[in-house]
């Protein structure tokens, strides 16, 4: 949806005659430059790209070491539908913030604000997933090979008091989810925050043309 379609949807009172909203509907179909567009081929793109290497590790290790490591696919499993849930409520939102019959004076800004909402649910739900996996698989190491690792510094021992043990794994923790926030902040800006931002300035300028 170009700026001029949404001014003059904005200026007309939030709908469109039958016959135009079908030529500008017409238009959604081929690729556009708008924020939302953008935003739901992003969409896309990550949807896949969770299928394809999710279900590839969550294969493998159900197949792999006699099924000794099934709960990593069943971990895996759990956060991959969790990100398809995600994924399948914000573009239902996205599809609907292209809908040029809609009352789109009414709803956009509302919708612009849910998706801001749906955005930092991602941030905050992608960075804990560092420490969560972080101590996932830290426990199932240990369950699955405690002989070896009872001399390390990550797990209690002779040698390696509890305290100590805990202090390690705060401290790790700690540097991999900053390290992890930081990183995934810049991706999910890069995907969908600057978008939004231009989503914003566009509303912004209906706001003052009014």
């Amino acid at each position: 949806m170009e700026l001029d379609q949404w001014k003059d949807i904005w200026k007309e009172g939030g709908e469109l005659p039958p016959d135009d909203a079908q030529k500008l509907q017409s238009l959604l179909a081929k690729k556009s430059n708008s924020p939302v567009s953008k935003m739901k081929r992003n969409l896309k793109v990550e949807l896949w790209f969770v299928i394809i290497t999710y279900g590839a590790i969550i294969l493998f290790y159900f197949l792999a070491f006699k099924g000794r490591m099934s709960a990593v696919s069943w971990f895996m499993l759990f956060i991959g539908l969790l990100f398809i849930f995600y994924f399948q409520r914000k573009n239902k939102l996205l599809t609907e913030m292209e809908c040029l019959s809609c009352e789109v004076k009414s709803n956009l800004q509302k919708q612009t604000i849910t998706l801001e909402k749906y955005i930092r649910i991602y941030l905050i739900g992608g960075t804990l997933l560092a420490p969560v996996s972080l101590l996932f698989f830290g426990w199932l190491f240990y369950i699955t090979a405690w002989r070896k690792v009872n001399d390390t510094i990550f797990y209690p021992g002779e040698h390696n008091p509890i305290w100590k043990v805990i202090l390690v794994w705060v401290i790790l923790t700690t540097i991999v989810t900053v390290l992890f926030y930081v990183i995934n902040k810049w991706y999910v800006r890069k995907l969908y925050g600057k978008h939004v931002e231009k989503l914003k300035e566009v509303l912004s300028e209906m706001e003052n043309e009014e």
